[in-house]
């Protein structure tokens, strides 16, 4: 009787606790209470489409972690020193962004899985999906996506004109494409081989084939000889990714000394004079290349020696620290694993870094004594950010009510370096016009020159040479108005900015269009296609939204706060708005004087 009551017992218990997770599930009828939540994925590239071949501005779909996401037609997106559109991922004809550039090592080709005619990236786990030999990838690669997810199914497919289906993943911003979690390392340069432009890293010093093989992924040749297996990872030739650890730009010679290149020579990697001799730097030996010096004043190239108009070579014995994509010596062959791996693989690298290497300018200005140079490290933006009110719904059984937002994001960070500390640097948010596509620096909403703060460098210690953060700026502000974001960061340092003249480079000559600081000299435009010098543009990668507390409905990214978004960039690289744009709360309510964004469930 007992058993048997007990079993009952059971049986009775389970019956109500099924019948409770009935009720529970009736109720769940919405997601989030139709408030479209912002969204993160970070993870491997599974599968990615176009929509339109024919479109430079398609979007199309990407797949990760197993969720297909919507990329709207406008989408840019940056890898770690590149900014492309969804459709230069693609092997669409005639695409430079996915044609190697000799002498590199032979390249992986883009050879799609599935029907003839297909296009892909040569990037997702599906474009080869039997690993064959010689197609890429043979490693997979990754991205960080944020978005909004469509609860509603309110917004339009670009391809069937139809509505998404509710739950619909819309993309806002992919920053940044990139391999795995990148590759990277650091070490001590114990070879280089000048007449294939590529170094070794980690080895015995002066014997070939024993250390990481680094080739610069250079496609037009700024830093060294032209080479790029894919160009989508290259190198900014604008603002050097390849530089010291204060930013002066800095070169692999295209040939071996004692010859010189004039555009990387050896004299501007001065050796440390004799014990006792002035100058003579105590940490160093006698003759070692100099890892603290200041370059001379010179009002134009070839006058001085060393030179501040040419780029500082990197020398056997450098410590440096690189970035970029493992690639494959031989793609066609597999990984032999009795075999060295630095003697099947190599980097190519996109950033390269002498960290503790400064090379410093003279003061003045740029019409006085020559360049100064300028580079942003690390940046973050803040997006803002209301309250969320929630509409009734008495069909739905929502009374609704305000979504409290206390920690609006109103943040910023920008740290970088300049060569000359005497001189104030300015923080500039790069506008760009949605109709033109001219950089303007002029903030579209108030008419106003759209600078962020002005910064003193860090003077360094007091010594001869300077040593310590010589040079670094800092703007760390946790509040403040620095809204609306924009896609690139500025600075330019009141040096003044100067246009080096042509370089050794397959660039054409052309003036830089971008803004001009209104506080610092007249720019020196040479019309050639060197670097401009003294300012520095980045885009940034981190962007920081806002998010609800605990015990509220997910709220959606705000990128409707976010102009390039919005209304695009003239083409320049975005053609317009995202389509479609990503859903979020567009109605308006009036609440003590303030008009907060409403979510209608």
């Amino acid at each position: 009787m007992t058993e048997r009551t007990s079993k009952l017992s059971v049986i009775l218990i389970l019956a109500v606790g099924l019948l409770w997770a009935t009720v529970a599930n009736a109720q769940v009828t919405v997601l989030n209470s139709n408030v479209p939540p912002g969204f993160g994925e970070a993870g491997y590239i599974q599968a990615a489409t176009l929509d339109n071949s024919a479109d430079p501005t398609s979007g199309g779909t990407l797949t990760m972690n197993g969720t297909t996401m919507i990329v709207p037609k406008n989408t840019v997106l940056q890898f770690p020193a590149n900014t492309v559109t969804w459709a230069q991922l693609f092997n669409t004809t005639g695409n430079p962004f996915v044609t190697p550039v000799p002498p590199s090592h032979p390249a992986f080709t883009i050879t799609c899985s599935g029907p003839a005619g297909t296009l892909c990236t040569g990037l997702a786990l599906s474009d080869n999906a039997a690993q064959a030999l010689g197609q890429s990838p043979w490693m997979p690669f990754n991205a960080i996506v944020l978005g909004n997810i469509d609860v509603k199914g309110t917004t339009i497919n670009n391809v069937t004109g139809l509505p998404n289906p509710k739950g619909t993943y819309i993309v806002g911003l992919i920053l940044p494409i990139n391999q795995d979690l990148g590759n990277g390392g650091q070490g001590f340069i114990t070879f280089i081989d000048y007449a294939t432009g590529r170094f070794e890293v980690g080895g015995t010093l002066g014997v070939a084939g024993t250390g990481t093989i680094i080739e610069i992924n250079d496609p037009t040749g700024r830093y060294g000889l032209a080479h790029s297996p894919d160009p989508r990872f290259s190198v900014d030739n604008e603002n050097p990714t390849i530089a010291t650890g204060n930013g002066y730009p800095m070169c692999l010679p295209r040939v071996a000394p004692p010859n010189i290149d004039p555009e990387c020579p050896t004299y501007n990697r001065p050796h440390n004079p004799a014990v006792g001799a002035p100058g003579h730097d105590n940490f160093l030996t006698p003759g070692a290349p100099m890892q603290v010096f200041t370059m001379p004043a010179s009002i134009a190239p070839g006058t001085t020696q060393p030179d501040p108009w040419k780029q500082i070579p990197f020398m056997l014995g450098d410590y440096v620290a690189y970035a970029g994509i493992l690639q494959k010596i031989n793609p066609a062959a597999a990984i032999n694993p009795s075999q060295p791996w630095n003697t099947q693989t190599y980097i190519s690298a996109n950033t390269v870094s002498v960290d503790k290497l400064a090379a410093y300018t003279a003061s003045g200005t740029a019409a006085t004594v020559g360049p100064a140079y300028v580079q942003l490290a690390r940046m973050v933006i803040g997006t803002g950010g209301e309250p969320q009110v929630l509409n009734p719904n008495a069909g739905l059984g929502i009374v609704g009510g305000t979504i409290p937002l206390p920690e609006p994001r109103r943040n910023i960070v920008i740290v970088g370096f300049v060569t000359d500390s005497t001189q104030l640097v300015d923080l500039i948010a790069a506008d760009i016009d949605p109709a033109s596509g001219t950089e303007t620096c002029i903030n579209a909403s108030s008419g106003r020159f759209h600078l962020l703060g002005t910064m003193l460098p860090e003077p360094g210690f007091i010594g001869n040479p300077p040593r310590g953060n010589k040079g670094r700026f800092r703007f760390e502000v946790g509040k403040g108005s620095f809204l609306p974001p924009t896609r690139v960061y500025a600075a330019y340092s009141h040096h003044g900015q100067l246009q080096l003249p042509n370089q050794a480079s397959t660039l054409l000559p052309a003036s830089p269009q971008i803004c001009v600081d209104p506080n610092a000299p007249a720019q020196i435009l040479t019309g050639g296609n060197g670097l401009l010098t003294g300012q520095y543009h980045a885009p940034m990668f981190t962007f920081q939204f806002p998010d609800a507390p605990p015990g509220f409905p997910n709220i959606p990214n705000n990128f409707n706060d976010i102009p390039f978004l919005t209304q695009g960039e003239g083409g320049n690289p975005s053609a317009g708005p995202l389509a479609p744009f990503t859903p979020y709360c567009n109605l308006l309510t009036l609440i003590n004087g303030v008009q907060l964004p409403t979510c209608q469930p």
